[in-house]
């Protein structure tokens, strides 16, 4: 065999392999972007005051239209634009500290709220994960009727982050979620029902 064609075949040989790893390397990133396009979560959140079936629920829940798992890792709650820790402070910054007091009792003497108090949520894509829920019941109906004319001076705030760490924050007044480098919790202000 002529040296020229053992060069030919070992010069070709080489490319062939140098084209092969450039090929594996482009498709190995074009394969971790898909992994991570299809993991994607979309985490809202906010207040409304009826079911899909058109039961009248006070309700916050979180609901993740992405593809991808969501760990919520931050809630902030304001009335007014002062955050609020708990059920019973929403009720006394919305209804004032006497009312709010005599709402709350109301609402624990007949069953009707249910709350979710874990300080952090996972919410599996296509899911949702209840906050706090009070269905309108003629027994808390002067109450639940109160509450909800306060609705417009609630605000929803919230961060949450992907099985990748990539993190959004997101408000209940607008659609979009932000890109953050991670979620950051102050346990002085988090809304625990």
């Amino acid at each position: 065999m002529p040296q020229w064609l053992e060069l030919a075949v070992a010069v070709t040989a080489l490319i062939t392999s140098v084209s092969s790893i450039v090929l594996a390397i482009g498709n190995g990133k074009a394969m971790d972007k898909l992994v991570k396009a299809n993991s994607v979560p979309y985490l809202e959140s906010g207040i409304s005051t009826a079911t899909l079936e058109g039961a009248q629920v006070l309700s916050l829940d979180f609901v993740n239209r992405g593809v991808g798992p969501a760990h919520e890792e931050s809630l902030l709650v304001t009335v007014d634009g002062r955050p609020v820790r708990s059920f019973p402070d929403m009720l006394a910054a919305s209804l004032g500290p006497k009312e709010g007091h005599e709402a709350y009792e109301v609402f624990h003497r007949t069953h009707t709220l249910l709350r979710n108090n874990v300080p952090k949520r996972f919410v599996a894509a296509g899911q949702s994960q209840l906050v706090f829920r009070l269905p309108r019941t003629p027994e808390n109906a002067k109450w639940w009727d109160a509450l909800v004319k306060q609705q417009s001076r609630w605000n929803v705030a919230f961060c949450y982050c992907s099985v990748f760490n990539e993190c959004w924050a997101a408000r209940s007044e607008t659609a979009d979620s932000t890109p953050v480098k991670q979620c950051t919790r102050d346990e002085r202000t988090e809304f625990t029902p």
